[in-house]
């Protein structure tokens, strides 16, 4: 592996890796694939899967890369990777957690890993050290303190490698263009100049979170007995997304989603503990994250 892109999640990696993916020279191992990170308790990796027989598969002469999001909250993922290959580049993709934890939030209840659809409820009940349900892809999701404990969670990258990149989501957004030039620069590959614009997906809302769950999830049972009723795979697939659109709104105002004052107030005091060794690791001062942040 040469390089991966590590996290954090909400931040523009899913747009970062199909643009890369558009130039020959770099093969990607996948998206999310999760290889590493032994770690994180995923339901849905198999554990079976050989990396090295993986990156074998790929040509010798390309560039091999990961984009993986969790590899950053992951504990032993910058390990694993430094173990693969200690020169391998490391890039990092952070987003102000006011901005990044509702975000979060909305795509656990959409994939069936949050189990309360109101934001401030799953909050509270993460700060207060709640019980967390078991999801879809995760056995227990992250809390999400946790998720945006970005200083913790870069040094032990900045411990292990001498090239590590910083990507702020705020700078994709207003100039994604050299935001992807800064990357292939970083990987010593030519700069394009016909680079998209970062899309923006159309944020959607969960209307009946435990219908989500259990098309997600699919209990044993239930599938079995849907295979029995509705033999044709094609009208099980068409029924299903029919489900999951009635379970899903667009939201027509994403900018509604407010914190409460005591839900803002945990999470500004995580941001400001962590500013000083965020500017000392990223060289950046995010002390603007503090301030008021859209959507």
């Amino acid at each position: 592996m040469n390089f991966a892109i590590v996290g954090a999640p909400k931040c523009g990696t899913t747009s970062l890796f199909y643009s890369l993916n558009e130039r020959e020279e770099i093969s990607f191992l996948g998206k999310d694939s999760h290889l590493l990170g032994k770690d994180l308790n995923l339901l849905l990796r198999d554990h079976s899967i050989d990396i090295n027989k993986i990156m074998d598969q790929h040509p010798a002469d390309s560039i091999i890369g990961d984009v993986s999001v969790w590899y950053l909250y992951s504990t032993s993922a910058a390990q694993e990777i430094f173990e693969l290959n200690s020169k391998a580049k490391i890039i990092i993709c952070l987003r102000n957690p006011l901005e990044l934890i509702p975000s979060l939030h909305n795509q656990h209840v959409k994939g069936g890993d949050e189990s309360d659809p109101s934001l401030n409820c799953s909050l509270a009940n993460d700060f207060e050290a709640g019980p967390v349900s078991k999801g879809v892809h995760f056995r227990q999701r992250p809390r999400y303190a946790d998720v945006v404990n970005f200083g913790e969670q870069i040094s032990r990258y900045t411990h292990l490698f001498d090239q590590v990149l910083f990507i702020f989501h705020d700078d994709l957004r207003s100039n994604y263009k050299g935001s992807v030039q800064k990357i292939e620069a970083f990987l010593g590959l030519t700069q394009r100049e016909n680079i998209e614009e970062l899309s923006q997906n159309k944020r959607q809302k969960v209307t009946n979170a435990s219908l989500v769950k259990v098309l997600k999830k699919k209990p044993a049972f239930l599938k079995s007995v849907f295979r029995a009723v509705v033999p044709s795979k094609k009208i099980r697939h068409k029924l299903m997304e029919t489900a999951m659109n009635k379970a899903l709104t667009e939201d027509m105002d994403p900018d509604s989603i407010q914190l409460t004052e005591e839900n803002r107030k945990v999470i500004c005091e995580l941001i400001e503990k962590q500013l000083p060794l965020l500017k000392e690791l990223t060289g950046r001062d995010c002390s603007n994250w503090l301030k008021e942040h859209h959507e």
